[in-house]
């Protein structure tokens, strides 16, 4: 009828990564104000009645937890450390099909990470960290969740370099 439409496949990824990019921005962006507060709080205290025994455990977990997801959002920027040079020498077609191979490794790398990783999140879930009292699972479970991100970062950008290899015929 006059009143559906259809969303392209490009829009919709586009909509989705959207929506990704700002949380992980608002991820990364809590994690760093609560270090801050963490730090600053310990600060003060140890100042004035005496330090506590969680924020330095706290800001740890939050540090782990941010540099993964900057690492994810960084992926999805296209802002990694990466050899253009080598790339740009071949010519924008083959530099295109070079990092979609590189993007299909980092999917086949964070595949591995993250079956070792339910090895090792299942063995600590049950013990608990020694100031805050919560599972050791919460940090370890970072590595796998941005493999995650990875897997789908990477996805969208073989897409782009697909789309860009078949557009330079």
């Amino acid at each position: 009828g006059p009143y559906t439409f259809q969303l392209a496949p490009e829009s919709v990824m586009k909509h989705m990564f959207k929506i990704l990019d700002a949380t992980l921005r608002l991820c990364i962006g809590a994690c760093m104000a609560g270090i801050m507060l963490a730090v600053g709080l310990q600060v003060v205290a140890r100042a004035t009645i005496g330090a506590f025994s969680w924020p330095e455990e706290l800001s740890v977990i939050l540090m782990i937890w941010g540099l993964m997801l900057a690492a994810a959002y960084v992926l999805n920027e296209r802002g990694h450390v990466g050899i253009s040079l080598l790339v740009e020498r071949f010519g924008a077609r083959t530099g295109a099909a070079i990092n979609a191979l590189m993007h299909f490794l980092i999917i086949l790398f964070s595949l591995a990470v993250i079956y070792g990783a339910y090895f090792k999140v299942s063995s600590v879930w049950s013990l608990t960290t020694g100031a805050l009292g919560v599972s050791r699972a919460i940090p370890n479970l970072a590595i796998p969740t941005s493999c995650a991100l990875f897997i789908l970062v990477s996805i969208r950008l073989i897409w782009i370099d697909l789309a860009y290899w078949r557009a330079k015929r």
